[in-house]
């Protein structure tokens, strides 16, 4: 099973973005046995912006006309199932190497298969001081109009914390990967051989207004 790990960092290497990035991998490995992650850095790839001239929405062209990475990184997604998605948060928003990556990929918008589309994702994003939800929700409407399913995502403020990997932010990433994996495996394997978790219900306990609610004095 192919699964991306998109890292969406400006960053070259060792980025947080990254090491957060491969917590999650680590929690998919963990309940994917036979995932083949194919880890893509976009910010080592030569993307250029969109120049806006809708030349590949023309059915006899069909592509996208700039000379440069885009093709081959999509071709890297090619055959994936689910994403991990990793971004730190620029100005508020979504990084401009993604934002360039997500116009870039309007040039499939007409095709039948939609490259880094139809997939189950797991995004996690961070930030210096704050701003993270509302970078997160600018992801779903790409996220829909890829036919994409985000089924678990994380929001990390650094803050105060000098080093965000000796936080619990670490495990929480780990969880999202095994939150995709497990919803991966859900997909593929029949209700009638998973695994049936006990339910587990606390003990009763009397309701308000039940003569043993009550004490003496009260």
């Amino acid at each position: 099973m192919k699964i991306v790990a998109l890292s969406c960092t400006q960053k070259r290497l060792p980025s947080l973005t990254d090491a957060l990035l491969d917590a999650a991998v680590t929690g998919l490995v963990r309940e994917v046995g036979d995932a083949q992650v194919q880890r893509i850095r976009l910010i080592d790839h030569r993307i250029e912006m969109c120049e806006g001239e809708d030349t590949c929405l023309d059915p006899a062209v069909g592509r996208c006309t700039l000379n440069d990475d885009f093709e081959h990184v999509v071709g890297l997604a090619d055959g994936a199932q689910a994403m991990l998605l990793a971004m730190p948060v620029y100005a508020g928003n979504v990084p401009a190497v993604l934002k360039i990556f997500q116009e870039r990929l309007k040039s499939f918008m007409n095709a039948e298969r939609r490259p880094f589309g139809n997939l189950l994702v797991g995004t996690i994003v961070h930030s210096r001081t704050m701003l993270t939800e509302p970078a997160l929700a600018a992801l779903f409407p790409w996220y829909l109009r890829l036919r994409n399913k985000n089924v678990a995502s994380a929001c990390f403020t650094q803050s105060g914390h000098e080093d965000l990997t000796r936080t619990a932010a670490v495990d929480l990433c780990v969880a999202v990967g095994r939150q995709l994996g497990l919803t991966l495996d859900a997909d593929r394997t029949p209700a009638a051989a998973r695994t049936v978790l006990p339910l587990v219900q606390p003990a009763a306990r009397p309701r308000c207004g039940d003569p043993a609610a009550s004490s003496p004095g009260t």
